[in-house]
Parts: C-alpha cells; structure tokens; sequence
C-alpha cells in the first residue's frame, strides 16, 4: 500500500486540491509577501502591447520596399496635367472596346510621351492593359483600362521598382 501512495504522489495525482472539489489549493510561498505592481503612464503603455490586431510584428519593415517619393506640390501638380491628359486617350480605348496592352501604349506615346517613360503590360484579369508614365523627377502616372473603368493615378516613385510594383502571385 506504501507504494501505491508514494507511486501517486510522485506522479502528482494525490496532490491535494488537484481537481478533487473538496480541498482548498495550497497556499503559494509568496502568498504572505507584499504584492508589488509598477504603473505605467497611458502614453508608454501602448508601446508595451505591441500592434494591434494579428499583423506580423514586422509588417512596417517587411513592406518597407513598397514606400514612394513624397511628391512635392509642384511634382503633384505636373502629374496632375499629365493625368488629365492621358485620361482621355485610354477612355475613348475603353469605348472602342480596345483593351490591348499595344493599344494602350501607342495612345500614350500619340501624348508626345518619351518611349523610354511609358510602360504597358496586359492585365491577367480581368482584360486589360495596365500602365505606368514616368516623369521628372520622381513621379508616376499609373493606372489600367479594362472593361469598368479607366484608372489614372498621380504617385511617387519606389526606389525599389519605379512606378508599378511588381506581381507577386
């Protein structure tokens, strides 16, 4: 009988308050200390907690090659008239029905655009043409024309790919 009750108590079964209902859990060495908590200002707490949510904890840094040039007012406003000039040429495309990438690109270079600037590939879906004009000294033209709409927008370079970023699935 011994030693079945010390086979038990080296196993931990016969632990008292294990989970029997009846008895109270013993008492923890420091449950007589004095219990000692630090505070911390709200403005430093949030720091502490990480990010919220379940993003990755480097996410900022893991997406930092996706970053563009900050433009400028005056880089903002001369991609803003380039904007308003290629708009019209790749919606009256969209009209016609003409989503060609060839298409695309001789209505861009029709603007008096520098070959060297504009860069036109075929969509993977749905049909289209997707678009990037570059110009001085750190701006993009980017968008697509495909059966809904035509999408102009006026961003910065990426020191990592230029003006569209790359497809990755």
């Amino acid at each position: 009988m011994t030693a079945a009750v010390l086979g038990l108590l080296a196993l931990g079964c016969a632990r008292p308050g294990a989970g029997d209902g009846d008895a109270a859990p013993l008492p923890s060495a420091s449950a007589s200390a004095p219990v000692v908590t630090a505070s911390v200002p709200p403005d430093e707490a949030g720091d502490a907690a990480g990010p919220p949510g379940d993003g990755a904890p480097h996410q900022a840094e893991n997406n930092g090659w996706k970053e563009r040039h900050d433009l400028t007012a005056e880089e903002k406003r001369a991609g803003d008239a380039l904007a308003a000039h290629i708009r019209p040429k790749l919606a009256a495309l969209r009209e016609a029905g003409d989503f060609q990438p060839a298409s695309a690109r001789k209505a861009l270079l029709d603007l008096g655009l520098r070959p060297d600037d504009v860069g036109v590939s075929e969509m993977r879906q749905p049909p289209g043409a997707v678009f990037e004009v570059r110009f001085p000294e750190a701006g993009c033209v980017i968008g697509d024309v495909r059966p809904e709409r035509v999408l102009v927008e006026v961003t910065g370079t990426s020191p990592e790919f230029g003006c569209l970023e790359p497809y990755t699935h």
